[in-house]
């Protein structure tokens, strides 16, 4: 089984990706940790970093390598923004990709960051990202073609994400999961 799971701050991939590897015994490979492990490498916050990364973009095709050749596994789950989109088509892969409402994903950034200028920031990043990934990949931020499921979580507790997608993965077959179509 392999799984590739994205979304944006505050759509609750991160705790949903931990559980679902943990429920179905996956490798658990979490892409944000390898851009923290960078910046924190290179002494810089995340918001510089993804901004230095607008200019250097063989640091950026590294770390999503870094990704594809984890995601190349079997029976793992790789968490990661872009991974949905680059991840090679002919691999087998379960694609999920998690929205939220905007007030909704800052709510919950600021209360896990307990920090005021979260949602300023949040914005910044994304911004950037959106332009690295169209420039790199030619990805644009709202279409979701690539992916098996799309799911809404702005009024889903953690169980019912979780138990949405491990129904999908499962036997592929949602239940009551709004979909986007393929």
């Amino acid at each position: 089984m392999r799984i590739l799971l994205s979304g944006l701050s505050g759509t609750g991939s991160t705790t949903a990706a931990e559980r679902i590897a943990a429920d179905l015994g996956l490798r658990y490979i979490y892409g944000g940790q390898i851009f923290r492990d960078l910046a924190e490498e290179r002494e810089i916050s995340l918001e510089e970093l993804a901004e230095s990364l607008e200019r250097d973009q063989e640091t950026e095709r590294d770390l999503d390598r870094r990704l594809i050749a984890a995601g190349m596994n079997d029976n793992v789950l790789v968490e990661g923004r872009t991974i949905g989109w680059i991840f090679p088509r002919d691999v087998e892969a379960t694609r999920i990709w998690l929205t939220c409402d905007l007030q909704e994903r800052l709510c919950r950034v600021q209360g896990r960051e307990h920090h005021p200028r979260s949602a300023e920031n949040l914005l910044r990043r994304e911004a950037s990202d959106n332009r690295r990934y169209r420039a790199l990949y030619g990805i644009e931020p709202e279409d979701f073609s690539p992916f098996d499921l799309v799911l809404d979580t702005t009024r889903l507790s953690v169980d019912e994400v979780v138990n949405k997608i491990e129904a999908f993965v499962g036997n592929g077959v949602p239940d009551q999961v709004p979909l986007t179509p393929r």
